[in-house]
């Protein structure tokens, strides 16, 4: 049985624990053993993220554009291979599968146009000879847990514009569905970026999850989720004054 393992600061870090991925349509059919992270992998992987920061923030929109489009193209060559991955692992028609990889691929290619578009802008003060100047910057690590419903487009909509601004990513997949996040993780691993600019931590929301949300070295935290987890998630960012961003609604309300 082939395993995946977690990447974490540029390598494949293999885990104490595995869990075996099944078709919801024949659990008779196992995709893979997909590796379990530790709360101590994730402390390495957002500790990588915060070290590889200060230099992703100030690297080359054009770096970060190319690279952004080298995944989407990937993505997109590669929409029916992940498509029936995707079909297999989420339940998903065929036909929906494919597209919503193409989603996928097309909001990397979006978001690569985007880091080339950045915008600022000069205004005048109401003090003579002042000009004020507005300029965007990256907020720094930001953690993103995502759920099974759309296991690749969803984690394409969040991780593409993190790494266009320059943010630094250790991403969550729902564990019922880590088989197209790790073959997303993959792609943007041979992508080129420095190592620790991206991570994948894959594993139970009330472990993995929650060793994101509670981590100091997290700056913001973006989740798809329910309600009830999403009010938690909301808790323990404010309490440590982490910016926060929720899509909340699902009807399964534990951690993904």
């Amino acid at each position: 049985m082939k395993r995946f393992d977690n990447y974490i600061n540029g390598e494949w870090i293999t885990g104490t624990e595995y869990k075996q991925n099944t078709s919801p349509s024949d659990v008779s059919v196992v995709i893979g053993e997909y590796a379990q992270a530790t709360a101590g992998q994730v402390q390495d992987a957002t500790q990588a993220a915060r070290k590889a920061f200060p230099g992703w923030a100030v690297s080359s929109i054009q770096k970060r554009a190319d690279a952004l489009d080298k995944i989407g193209s990937e993505i997109l060559g590669r929409s029916g291979e992940l498509g029936r991955l995707l079909a297999q692992e989420e339940g998903k028609v065929l036909v929906e599968a494919v597209g919503e990889v193409t989603r996928a691929g097309n909001i990397f290619k979006y978001f690569a146009g985007e880091c080339l578009r950045l915008t600022g802008s000069i205004l005048p003060s109401v003090r003579p000879g002042v000009n004020v100047e507005v300029v965007r910057e990256p907020v720094g690590v930001i953690g993103l847990i995502t759920p099974w419903n759309f296991p690749i487009a969803i984690p394409a909509w969040k991780i593409a514009p993190a790494l266009a601004y320059g943010n630094c990513v250790v991403f969550k997949p729902a564990d019922l569905t880590p088989g197209c996040a790790w073959e997303l993780a993959k792609i943007i691993a041979e992508a080129g970026l420095p190592a620790g600019v991206f991570n994948l931590v894959m594993g139970k929301g009330r472990e993995v999850g929650s060793a994101i949300v509670e981590s100091a070295e997290v700056d913001a935290v973006s989740f798809t989720g329910s309600v009830g987890v999403g009010r938690e998630i909301a808790v323990r960012c404010v309490s440590r004054q982490a910016k926060v961003q929720l899509e909340m609604g699902v009807k399964i309300r534990k951690w993904c």
